[in-house]
């Protein structure tokens, strides 16, 4: 009974010890986005020579959000500077989300 106790202490022991391999995720670059009269803007700092995408959803915060890609936001070539893009909606239009990737990166 002892050394099955000793065994399984032993096992549980060396699987606490063990550690996974972290999980790396895209991060979205820092984007700054301000609303007023159906217009919104949105706003990054972009570096140079890298390509950026935005994707919007008119789905509420917890629910799905179906992705999609804003058109003029598509394939933006970054400068080193301070970049706007600019979404027209209609002012009682659901508010929608942002998200601004890198790359080739898409949404989850």
């Amino acid at each position: 009974m002892n050394k099955i106790l000793f065994l399984l202490a032993t096992l549980l022991l060396a699987g606490c010890a063990t550690k996974p391999a972290p999980v790396e995720f895209p991060v979205s670059p820092k984007m700054a986005t301000t609303f007023c009269e159906g217009e919104t803007t949105i706003t990054w700092k972009a570096a140079a020579g890298q390509n950026y995408t935005i994707f919007y959803t008119d789905a509420p915060a917890g629910k799905l959000p179906g992705w999609k890609p804003l058109p003029q936001g598509t394939g933006v070539r970054g400068e080193g500077k301070q970049t706007t893009i600019t979404d027209r909606t209609a002012p009682d239009a659901t508010p929608r989300r942002y998200l601004l990737l890198t790359g080739d990166q898409k949404p989850f």
